[in-house]
């Protein structure tokens, strides 16, 4: 009983932690990037071009979105709610998501219900989910152009700059990472010193065989160890090794015994695996009276 009960309690902590835990993550959302004016940037899932605005979860755990509020009027903070039970509404961790203004909120969770106006301020807010709390706000200015961008450097930072494609640093990031890496200057300037690549190639044979020859060094050094230990191990056990019993007479009468055995053996009259018998005439075992049949 004790156990269910603190089974419920753990269980209710965590259903208050949960919400807590949400709310926290929401506050830690940044509108990323914003592009007013979208002539030949990139489309929505309904094949048109319109203003969009990026959120960017700077934090290491996944945000749901949904519950706040977006909008593009300070009087009217809770102009556009995003609604719940929608997968598209979290953001993965360190990543964006794009939310359209082009005023049509019938098609869909990331559709708002307002526009963004080219050629003047335009202001743009999240709230969070009681309508009061401001999460992050920003103006973007009148002299951004078309197809150009307002955003972050580096992703949720404090520096603000215009982005228009005019090169990779300046580049315009609709869902991704405001950060675009340029080229590594030291591989180009690598590249013009060595332009057919003999030095590159001199380096990596250079590493394999400086490798192969401090693994031979290796090699040896566990060799010659080997050996000494060998070497120590076999005059110990010489050290420990009884000395040898001397002879005595009885070891005599066993090697004699064993002798004339041998002898014996080698004498008998076996050979070729055959009993052989000798024939000699003068032997008693061949009178005459031996080879008589006996009568009855």
């Amino acid at each position: 009983m004790k156990k269910l009960g603190k089974f419920i309690a753990l269980a209710t902590l965590l259903a208050m932690a949960a919400p807590a835990a949400s709310a926290q993550g929401r506050k830690s959302l940044r509108i990323n990037e914003v592009m007013v004016s979208n002539e030949s940037s990139i489309v929505d899932d309904f094949g048109n071009r319109s203003a969009w605005i990026e959120l960017h979860n700077p934090t290491a755990a996944a945000v749901d979105v949904s519950s706040i509020y977006l909008t593009d009027d300070p009087s009217n903070p809770t102009k556009y709610f995003v609604p719940r039970g929608d997968a598209a509404t979290k953001i993965a961790k360190g990543q964006q998501l794009l939310f359209w203004a082009d005023g049509n909120d019938n098609h869909g969770t990331l559709h708002l219900n307002f526009t963004l106006t080219p050629g003047q301020d335009n202001f743009i807010a999240i709230y969070d989910a009681d309508g009061i709390s401001l999460i992050d706000s920003v103006t973007v200015p009148a002299s951004v152009g078309a197809d150009c961008s307002y955003a972050r450097t580096p992703d949720s930072g404090d520096t603000w700059q215009i982005r228009d494609d005019s090169d990779a640093a300046s580049a315009v990031t609709p869902g991704g990472l405001n950060n675009v890496k340029g080229p590594n200057n030291k591989i180009a300037n690598f590249e013009k010193m060595d332009k057919h690549g003999f030095a590159m190639a001199a380096m990596a044979m250079g590493i394999v065989f400086g490798a192969l020859f401090v693994l031979c060094i290796c090699f040896i050094m566990i060799r010659s160890l080997s050996r000494r230990n060998a070497k120590a191990a076999g005059s110990s056990d010489a050290t420990l090794a009884p000395a040898p019993r001397p002879a005595t007479d009885a070891d005599a009468e066993v090697a004699a015994v064993i002798a004339l055995a041998l002898n014996q053996y080698l004498n008998a009259g076996v050979g070729n695996s055959r009993l052989t018998i000798n024939h000699n005439p003068a032997s008693a075992w061949s009178a005459k009276i031996m080879r008589e049949l006996p009568r009855r």
